[in-house]
């Protein structure tokens, strides 16, 4: 279908006229469907027809015509173009300074948006930008130490900038197209505009926030990298300001905070400044791997995916426990490897990350457990200290650091000894370069969490069969779903009580994800600016 003719032949096929009767046929979506035995392409495709032409639809099976409506579909709010011009923004707003803390999805997407309006900002990001930071995050996966100021969760494009760059998301609204576009505009694959789980894979992420600071700087904002803010500067409960790690003060505002979701400093200062926050549940659990031709067989039944024109497969599986938690698939890496992500010593955390093709030998998931709030007592009470579901998820990564014996080699067992109870008996291959090291990972979970995930991978055995068979590996932790701690506003963006603060994104505990994020970035960025209006 990714040849124009042979998709004009079918449209007028379909439609019962002539290919020269066709103006413009589009794909605007595409999914495949492996629920149906042979798995099947869908394609969502819109068509104009010549003023006057006579349809005859003749849809052979399978292909149904609906007429579209141009005006059921309002335009974007968000559209390139500077909406506001600058000059009159500066007269009517001259203490409209914004800064944006954090340069992760959310971050960069609230400055672009700002830029946009005609109020370009500061942003200020405590890692390294890519080119700096790339070489740390590589040196940390092949056997270094972590830095704990630049790493695979600190720095320029955030924590998705070494991801896979998955950028699906359940959420209906007109940003998301918008988002994408400006994706695409910044060297994305324009396929991402009509796959129905798009990604992106992690080298061309890289390319792509590249070119979006570039598109940020010609709109006049600053970036400033290697900047960690240690203090907010206020008078009462309104804010003027941050100061860095280094003493300067940077009196500008509104402040908007888009840290992400492992800033554990920066909560601490938030907490001590009075800023509302409030334990928030999370998710962790493990990383499992099977070869990537068992998921392609097992999803597509044939023994030749590829050959009959099929991308490497993936899953999304969720189970109930007795105990009502939920087990879930997460960041679910087609043909990718699984990789350490920790920013601070002696604490193990891995993830999945895979390249655009994904091409590798391995499938990689996170197999998660909801963790809630009360789970946190042993380590402080979460009612009265927010902060403490950092404690207990730091808790398990010392754990799991020290379990695979030190040097981030991860502790490593097969499904079947897992759900069994025993170390696996001999060492167990995985794509993990650091090494790994038989263990019991039980040893490195909480119980709730570790039953969770032995009744998940038995359903899920039921589900698919061979999921938890031999050739499949789990290795711990994974710690990084989303953020134990929320920043609460109000309706509008604003901090609980505070003046010119605008919690954002991942880590405010407003988004999951590259896509949602972005979103909750233009959004608060919209606010601050309408508050600032006369």
């Amino acid at each position: 279908m990714e040849d124009p003719r042979q998709l004009a032949e079918v449209l007028a096929q379909a439609l019962g006229i002539p290919t020269t009767d066709l103006i413009r046929p589009e794909v605007v979506k595409h999914s495949l469907d492996a629920r149906r035995r042979p798995a099947r392409h869908i394609w969502s495709v819109e068509v104009e027809v010549l003023e006057g032409v006579q349809v005859h639809p003749r849809p052979p099976r399978g292909v149904n015509i609906k007429p579209l409506d141009p005006e059921a579909s309002p335009a974007p709010r968000y559209a390139p173009g500077v909406l506001v011009d600058a000059d009159q923004l500066s007269s009517r707003l001259p203490s409209f300074t914004p800064v944006v803390v954090g340069a992760g999805p959310a971050g960069l997407f609230a400055a672009l948006a700002l830029a946009r309006l005609g109020a370009p900002p500061l942003v200020i990001e405590r890692g390294d930008a890519l080119e700096s930071r790339g070489p740390k995050v590589e040196g940390l996966w092949a056997g270094e130490a972590p830095d704990p100021e630049s790493n695979a969760l600190f720095g320029e494009g955030g924590s998705c900038a070494f991801s896979d760059g998955k950028i699906y998301t359940r959420t209906r609204d007109h940003l998301v197209s918008s988002v994408l576009r400006e994706l695409v505009e910044c060297g994305a694959s324009s396929q991402i505009l009509i796959e129905a789980r798009p990604h992106i894979g992690s080298e061309v992420l890289q390319r792509v926030i590249a070119n979006l600071r570039t598109r940020l700087e010609e709109l006049g904002v600053e970036l400033r990298f290697g900047a960690r803010v240690d203090g907010l500067l206020r008078d009462g409960s309104r804010i003027l300001g941050v100061r860095l790690a280094d003493g300067l003060e940077i009196r500008r505002a509104p402040v908007i905070l888009a840290t992400g979701h492992s800033a554990f400093s920066t909560f601490q200062l938030l907490a001590e400044a009075g800023v509302p926050l409030q334990s928030w549940p999370t998710s962790m659990g493990l990383r499992i791997e099977h070869p990537q031709t068992f998921v392609d067989q097992a999803q597509y039944k044939t023994m030749n995916p590829r050959a009959a024109g099929f991308p490497p497969a993936e899953y999304h599986l969720a189970h109930h426990c007795s105990d009502g938690r939920g087990v879930y698939s997460f960041c679910m890496c087609p043909g990718g490897r699984t990789v350490c992500v920790s920013q601070l010593p002696e604490r193990l955390v891995l993830n999945g990350t895979a390249l655009s093709c994904r091409g590798g030998e391995v499938a990689t998931a996170g197999v998660v457990v909801q963790v809630r709030p009360e789970d946190y007592q042993p380590y402080g009470d979460p009612d009265r200290n927010p902060l403490v579901g950092f404690e207990f998820l730091a808790h398990w990564e010392r754990l799991a650091y020290q379990l695979g014996g030190g040097d981030y080699v991860a502790p490593a067992q097969r499904v079947p000894d897992f759900i069994a109870g025993r170390v696996s008996d001999a060492p167990v291959k995985t794509s993990y370069v650091r090494g790994t090291r038989p263990a019991d990972l039980r040893d490195c979970l909480p119980q709730a969490v570790a039953d969770g995930i032995a009744q998940a991978l038995v359903a899920f055995g039921r589900r698919v069969r061979g999921f938890d068979g031999d050739d499949a590996v789990l290795l711990g932790v994974e710690t990084r779903t989303s953020s134990p701690v929320r920043m609460l506003r109000d309706a509008e963006g604003r901090a609980g009580g505070l003046t010119g603060l605008y919690p954002s994104g991942e880590g405010a505990g407003y988004a999951g994800g590259i896509v949602s994020a972005a979103m909750d970035g233009i959004r608060v960025a919209e606010w601050a600016l309408k508050h600032a209006m006369p």
